[in-house]
């Protein structure tokens, strides 16, 4: 076997050598059928990754993050330590359940926890009548970083005393927004004095000072998106005025007073829109599913608002249909090229019929004639297979950065162009197909010897076997049931039972190639007719080489009749 392949390399090598003007458009053959299917593939990534970074750069915040919202009222322990332990749980829910399943896509996260409103006391602006009286929240926002915002006046609140009860000479510390302070008229120093708004009878009321005035950098960050009553706001009915301290202070001081009293914590989950692959968009999808369910079946009185899953939806269906162009031309380059080698290969055995033949005659069976193809056919698709993705990488780089600009889109001229095993494997798939169809036109031609050689080149050529029993009108007949059967399905998206998006129905896509197959047939079935009746038109006006020249394209138009087919098909 070994000696066997050994002879096949060396024969294969020498005629690459000695025929090197065929070899060479056979390459050329195979190396575009590993680039044009590789970049198939490659435009396809391309085209989804620059889809989704469209659609993610043009969503609203509202669509690109999402937010988890978890109520504490009347059905929490009724402890301090009763609060303190809900709390944390809902803090390891959010952290393990929620934020794990995303985390590799997330830009931040916030988390806002805040009490029940709040009436205040202790100056004569603060002490009107209750529908009209100034009011707010007691708040902790996690992420309120020295980039999101600044002490203008004072300091940033803090627990003095952890064990020790709030009174007047342990006052529970606050810092007040710029709007809040010239709203309640009251600055770094100031006291007050501040009870719930509902749900209690005679409260009691605790010790408030401020201790700072701050404002937010920048409002317009998407990190305040849903958080737009979390600052102070007057309207024509209320004044609200939160009161912003750490999480310590509400956990420590805050509950030991009122253990019962009602809470809201909001998780919000910022998306990074650059780290988000179009391969990972199923993932994304099942991950923000099962988010919804859990939040659903397993937090307590939770509430939560996710739109980027019904977006990467819209852009699968967006993409699908934009991806059907490509499927199309990718199924028709399929077959052109399929009969492109075939028509080259079909030259190349031709010209060695004579040595196929004396090969036969001298004991070679067909196996080991095929085995010379199959071992030629290797030498010519290995460099192919290599250099066919590389060259078809270059391309789609060029023709994305070109197409992207032109259309305006030039941040998605940037989109990266990446070399996938998919596009190497229909790559190699070129080569394959390469490599079986030089192999099995040499089986074909094998199976004649010495005597049935000479006997072909002495006698006139024969009726193609496919016109010979009129096989082209069986294949166009089933090329026509096919056609309507499939025309009567509708449209190129079906919808399957127990799903709610659409699926690319594959069947249509066969459309044009066999629309394409169906004419090179009439074509190869009405040429020699069309010439035979032009020879006959010649023979009066015409000279006498043109009137043969006719006649014998007429009688053996397998050759002539492929190139206009090729040239049909090139132009479609």
């Amino acid at each position: 076997m070994m000696a066997q392949a050994r002879l096949a390399y060396i024969i294969a090598v020498r005629r690459i050598i000695s025929g090197w003007g065929l070899e060479l458009i056979l390459f050329l053959g195979m190396l575009m059928a590993v680039a044009l299917l590789s970049s198939a593939v490659i435009f396809s990534n391309l085209l989804a990754e620059a889809a989704l970074r469209h659609a993610l750069s043009e969503a609203t915040p509202e669509q690109a993050n999402f937010w988890v919202r978890v109520f504490s009222g009347q059905d929490a322990p009724p402890t301090t330590e009763g609060r303190n332990s809900l709390y944390k749980y809902t803090l390891d829910f959010a952290e393990d359940r929620i934020a794990a399943r995303v985390k590799p896509h997330l830009r931040d996260q916030g988390r806002f926890f805040e009490t029940s409103t709040f009436f205040f006391t202790g100056h004569p602006l603060l002490e009107l009548d209750n529908e009209v009286r100034p009011r707010g929240e007691i708040k902790y926002v996690a992420g309120l970083t020295p980039e999101r915002m600044e002490v203008v006046q004072g300091r940033w609140p803090q627990i003095v005393n952890p064990g020790a009860p709030l009174s007047p000479s342990n006052p529970l510390e606050v810092a007040l927004d710029i709007l809040g302070a010239e709203l309640l008229q009251l600055g770094p120093g100031d006291e007050m004095g501040a009870f719930p708004a509902a749900s209690f009878t005679d409260p009691e009321s605790i010790p408030v000072k401020v201790v700072g005035v701050f404002r937010r950098t920048d409002p317009d960050d998407e990190f305040w998106y849903g958080a737009e009553r979390t600052f102070s706001y007057k309207n024509d009915q209320w004044t609200i005025v939160p009161l912003f301290t750490t999480e310590e202070v509400i956990l420590k001081q805050i509950f030991p007073v009122y253990p019962s009293l009602y809470t809201d914590t909001t998780w919000f989950y910022y998306l990074d829109r650059n780290s988000v692959r179009a391969a990972q968009v199923d993932d994304l999808l099942n991950s923000l599913r099962s988010i919804k369910y859990d939040v659903r079946a397993n937090l307590n009185n939770s509430s939560s608002r996710i739109r980027l899953d019904g977006l990467l939806e819209d852009y699968k269906e967006q993409l699908l249909l934009a991806q059907i162009p490509l499927f199309l031309i990718l199924f028709l380059m399929i077959g052109i090229l399929t009969y492109y080698l075939a028509l080259i290969t079909g030259l190349v055995v031709k010209s060695r019929a004579a040595e196929i033949a004396m090969l036969k005659s001298r004991g070679a069976t067909t196996g080991q004639v095929g085995s010379l193809a199959l071992a030629e056919g290797l030498l010519l698709a290995t460099p192919a297979v290599i250099l066919g993705p590389l060259l078809a990488m270059g391309v789609v780089k060029l023709l994305g950065k070109v197409f992207f600009g032109l259309g305006g889109g030039g941040n998605l001229s940037t989109v990266p162009v990446e070399l996938s095993s998919s596009a190497f494997l229909l790559g190699l798939a070129g080569g394959v197909l390469g490599v079986i169809v030089l192999t099995a036109s040499t089986l074909f031609a094998a199976r004649q010897g010495i005597v049935e050689f000479r006997q072909m080149g002495a006698r006139p050529p024969k009726t193609p076997f496919i016109h010979r029993y009129y096989l082209d009108i069986v294949f166009l007949a089933l090329i026509g049931l096919f056609l309507w059967q499939i025309k009567s399905q509708g449209s190129f998206l079906v919808r399957p039972l127990g799903s709610q998006g659409l699926e690319l129905d594959w069947s249509h896509l066969l459309i044009p190639l066999l629309l394409l197959l169906a004419i090179g047939l009439l074509v190869m079935r009405l040429f020699p007719m069309v010439v035979g009746v032009l020879a006959r038109l010649a023979e009066t006006v015409g000279p006498s080489w043109l009137v043969h020249g006719l006649r014998h394209v007429s009688r053996d138009p397998i050759v002539p009749g492929a190139l206009v087919v090729l040239l049909m098909l090139a132009t479609a």
